[in-house]
């Protein structure tokens, strides 16, 4: 058994709702037979009565009964024609009663429902929302059979009425959406979701709603660079400018965060769902002042150079500094500086850039080196020295690179040239190849004298300096830079 107020489910015999408190009457079910015996009832009545009333007459005629005889057949015949009257106003009384019963007329319009009979149905709902307009069961289910008979907009117009009764009623939401999103009127369901207090209900809706974007950070002064997300509630596009201009659909699309620098901006932007539904639009102001840093201090100067040369930049409190080699600019991309390092052999462009902590770019510093070492020993013939060094101390088994003792080969590759303990070297990494075109670092580094061909293995220490071991003999050289 159902509340037909609520609809919640109700224990038999209870006479008020857990759920809603309303005071619950006894309907009794509709059964269509029995309605139909109850008109064949009064239809028979009314055709004894005038029966009776014949032959009344036709008794009446006859003046030759008895005195004694008339008195007593004139009870009988008026006991027969009240007993059918009495009939008939009590059929009559039950069907009036049933009439006005809404529990009644709602059974009623369930069965035609089970039955798809809509029309019908819609009678008996019709008949109970006039006796009871506020029961909401009631109505959804006069919205429903309007719906089947193809009245929409009766259907959408008693869904508005229930929702004012019952604001989270997620039939009547459903049902309105439904009718809407047939006819395409994605701007009606965008503004129904957004007068909805409901949380549940608007995030079923999702999809047909164009909430305004949102800013991942708001308004104001900043003495930083900034990048601001611009978020939206579903798939979509949102526009934008930052200039204060009106956005429209021909601005700006946003893919991805925007960067606010020194200056001042006005952000306004607005979203398009994939219904083709606009927002409101959104406007924030900000403000971007900020302090560029201080340039790197390089050394040494450009110039051309003959020995082993270290660069080292000077980095301001609190910033990083970034380099490029190859002419271009340095951004945040570019190669991070992280202690000093050395010149390269030949001709070479350095870039170095300040960043700010709030990511202020400062001006760049260029220097242009030549380091002509003057070597005895050019990279290729040191690189040849090397690995014959190792092959007779028993590491290679060839001068192909081939080892004694594993499969694969070791590869040899210059990186820079060093000065150690007042002697210049060429540096170079080894590396390990177990099949063609793949390699991976040992973790051994070799140095190669380029005027005196002396081979030894560079082992780093925690302070920066060398520790060099004799490729053949072993042993160990000297410590320092």
């Amino acid at each position: 058994m159902k509340c037909p107020n609520c609809g919640a489910d109700m224990k038999e015999g209870n006479l008020y709702c857990e759920k809603c408190g309303k005071e619950i009457q006894i309907v009794p079910e509709f059964e269509p037979e029995i309605e139909n015996s109850i008109h064949a009832t009064l239809s028979n009545v009314a055709t004894e009565i005038t029966a009776s009333g014949k032959g009344r007459k036709r008794t009446q005629k006859d003046k030759e009964w008895k005195k004694a005889e008339e008195k007593r057949k004139k009870k009988r015949r008026r006991m027969l024609f009240l007993i059918p009257a009495i009939l008939l106003l009590i059929a009559a009384g039950i069907l009036l009663t049933l009439h006005f019963m809404p529990g009644y007329q709602y059974k009623k319009a369930l069965y035609y429902t089970q039955k798809e009979q809509y029309k019908k149905a819609v009678s008996g709902y019709q008949r109970a929302v006039e006796l009871s307009p506020r029961n909401v069961s009631y109505l959804n289910g006069l919205a429903e059979s309007y719906c089947r008979i193809n009245e929409s907009e009766k259907a959408a117009e008693l869904c508005f009425e229930i929702i004012s009764l019952e604001a989270s009623n997620q039939d009547a939401y459903k049902r309105i959406v439904q009718i809407y999103a047939a006819q395409e009127r994605y701007d009606e369901i965008n503004a129904l979701m957004q007068n909805c207090t409901d949380r549940e209900i608007k995030n079923q809706y999702q999809d047909y709603m164009a909430n305004p974007p949102e800013l991942s950070m708001s308004g104001g002064t900043y003495q930083e660079i900034i990048n601001i997300k611009l978020l939206s509630n579903t798939s979509g596009t949102i526009y934008y400018t930052l200039d204060g201009s009106d956005p429209d659909e021909n601005s700006e699309v946003y893919t991805n965060p925007i960067t606010l620098e020194s200056g001042y901006y006005e952000v306004r932007a607005f979203f398009v769902n994939q219904h083709g539904t606009v927002s409101d639009e959104i406007c924030e102001k900000f403000w971007i002042e900020v302090t560029e840093p201080d340039p790197p201090v390089v050394t040494p100067d450009s110039g051309i150079y003959s020995k082993p040369t270290q660069i080292s930049v000077e980095v301001p409190e609190g910033c990083q500094v970034y380099y490029t080699t190859d002419r271009t600019d340095p951004d945040k991309n570019s190669t991070l500086y992280e202690g000093p390092f050395w010149m390269p052999v030949g001709y070479s462009n350095f870039r170095f850039m300040t960043v700010s902590p709030g990511g202020v770019e400062g001006s760049i510093v260029g220097r242009q080196y030549t380091l002509d070492l003057h070597p005895v020993l050019s990279v290729e013939a040191a690189t040849n020295r090397l690995m014959l060094s190792l092959k007779n101390s028993g590491v290679l088994k060839d001068l192909q690179g081939n080892l004694s003792e594993k499969s694969g080969k070791n590869l040899y590759t210059y990186k820079y040239a060093l000065t150690i303990n007042d002697n210049h070297y060429y540096l170079f990494r080894e590396y390990y190849e177990e099949s063609a075109g793949l390699s991976n670092a040992t973790g051994y580094e070799y140095v190669v004298n380029y005027i005196s061909g002396e081979c030894y293995r560079a082992e780093v220490l925690k302070d920066k300096s060398y520790k060099l071991y004799a490729v053949e003999a072993l042993s160990e050289e000297s410590d320092g830079n």
